[in-house]
């Protein structure tokens, strides 16, 4: 019998990872996967220059037992979730990041073991790499902001495809996922939890999980519980103990046993069951399974659905109920409508992709705005655009990328002080509250800089933030004693060379979003 769409998923997920050399891994993620999303920090903090040697900052001496270097702490950005709870960031200091890139990559085989186990019955939909499926042994230039309307689309498609087999489907979330980390338990998982915790074995740096738990450790001032949400080498951490999860989970599922379709995005879980019965012995046992590793399940994330409920995203059937196909152009009150639309289908489903894929539909692929806007209509469009990113947070550098679109338009130049004057009123009502809003004043600020209107503005001296202290001041702030590394660029610079709608690479998503 031919292997069904999820299996075979699975093995071409690990042929092109295993076709990537380490040094291909290890320049990947200290150029590219430093930094945070590129819609968590503007184009200016960039890995511009860094060691060109590859080897480690600190090497493991006294026979493996010693293995020394400085705690440092990660630099925090966040922004608002939620009106009472923030998304929150991490940039590691860049040598212990260095280091982390080093043994991640060096021991590449050994983190494939890990990711792909052979006594695994979970498909993982997820993967820190970006994998160039026409060019094996490439990596691909996308991080998994956008990769995950690829892979969230490919895990619903390819569960429907088999779903007539099963009567139910069980959605279930870890709690804290990142934040919830034991870093003793990535050597757990690298290694065996028995294995690892031998006296011989517990301290002794030579084997990669002790190393990995001490670079987590110290990058977060000796902190053993979480790892910074942002970098790329966390993303691959965070991946090998979910794997060590879903290990346990099949072992678990097969002892019962329960048969089953089980598919896992991140900290996502997807489970295909013949019985709601069936359905509840699996979340059980996927609470045993995360308690091995020192996690939870969320409660208010887990259910259990009748197929087909459950199988596809709400909001995208309802968003192409109001938008069933791409416009090439909007005139203002269709523009409006849709709008009106989307907030509603946000406020049924919030913290969803909707308000992303508007924005997505509403600009071509060159960043142009397809919506006709004239003089009477051009402070209205702004407004709304700057609060549905208010709304959102996330997307709110989309919509200063839209923003500047208009800004440098026909339209725009002969509004340039208009436009001018209606975001920096904005930048100063924010900053009035820089810690509850210096994710917003930072892009602002970005803006302005980029587009040569640093002498526009009038806020010398008033924020504190290491971030927007550095684009405001067009110098880095962040980690000056690493001299190794240059981690910021002049954003007028950057701005010339690189604009934001490049650096954000996002009006342009698959189909299947």
């Amino acid at each position: 019998m031919a292997p069904g769409p999820v299996a075979r998923h699975r093995r071409t997920l690990h042929r092109l990872a295993d076709a990537i050399r380490w040094p291909t891994v290890f320049d990947w993620i200290v150029d590219h996967g430093y930094f945070p999303e590129s819609f968590v920090l503007p184009p200016c903090f960039r890995v511009a220059t860094r060691p060109r040697i590859r080897k480690p900052f600190a090497k493991v001496t006294g026979g493996g037992r010693q293995y020394r270097f400085t705690a440092r702490e990660c630099v925090d950005v966040h922004f608002p979730k939620s009106d009472l709870t923030d998304r929150h960031f991490a940039i590691m200091h860049p040598e212990i990041h260095y280091d982390i890139a080093y043994h991640v990559s060096r021991n590449w085989k050994t983190i494939l073991r890990a990711l792909f186990p052979q006594d695994s019955k979970v498909t993982c939909y997820s993967f820190p790499i970006p994998l160039d499926g026409r060019q094996p042994g490439r990596v691909g230039r996308l991080r998994s902001a956008r990769l995950i309307y690829e892979f969230l689309g490919m895990a619903e498609d390819d569960l429907a495809t088999i779903a007539y087999e099963y009567t139910h489907l069980v959605r279930a979330d870890i709690r804290n996922f990142y934040a919830s980390i034991y870093t003793h338990s990535i050597a757990w998982a690298l290694h065996g939890k028995r294995w690892i915790r031998r006296p011989q074995n517990r301290h002794n740096f030579r084997h990669l999980g002790n190393r990995l738990d001490r670079l987590f450790s110290y990058a977060n001032d000796q902190r053993t519980n979480g790892i910074p949400i942002g970098p790329v080498v966390s993303d691959v951490i965070a991946e090998v103990v979910a794997a060590a999860v879903d290990r346990e989970l099949s072992k678990l599922v097969a002892e019962v046993p329960i048969p089953c379709t089980m598919a896992r995005f991140k900290d996502d879980y997807r489970v295909l069951v013949k019985s709601e019965s069936d359905g509840k012995k699996v979340v059980k046992l996927l609470q045993a399974a995360l308690r091995e590793y020192g996690l939870e399940l969320s409660g208010e994330k887990t259910s259990i659905s009748t197929l087909p409920e459950g199988l596809f995203r709400p909001w995208v059937s309802m968003y192409h109920a109001v938008h069933p196909r791409s416009r090439r152009h909007f005139r203002w009150k269709q523009f409006r409508e849709l709008y009106l639309a989307v907030l509603r289908i946000d406020q049924l489903h919030p913290g969803t992709g909707v308000i992303d894929r508007f924005l997505a539909d509403i600009v071509s692929r060159s960043g142009q705005l397809k919506v006709g806007i004239a003089a009477s209509t051009l402070q209205k469009t702004i407004s709304m655009l700057l609060m549905l990113g208010a709304r959102r947070i996330k997307a709110f550098p989309k919509i200063i990328v839209i923003i500047e679109s208009v800004f440098v338009s026909p339209l725009g130049r002969l509004h340039t002080a208009d436009i001018v004057s209606w975001l920096k009123s904005y930048l100063v009502e924010l900053s009035r509250d820089e810690e509850r809003h210096k994710y917003l004043i930072s892009w602002i600020l970005y803006f302005f800089v980029s587009n040569g209107l640093r002498g526009r503005l009038s806020l010398k001296g008033r924020f504190r933030d290491p971030i927007t202290r550095s684009i405001h001041g067009n110098r880095p702030l962040i980690f000056r004693d690493a001299k190794a590394f240059k981690l910021f660029e002049g954003a007028r610079s950057v701005g010339r060379r690189r604009s934001m709608l490049k650096h954000l690479d996002i009006f342009n998503p698959p189909p299947s979003t």
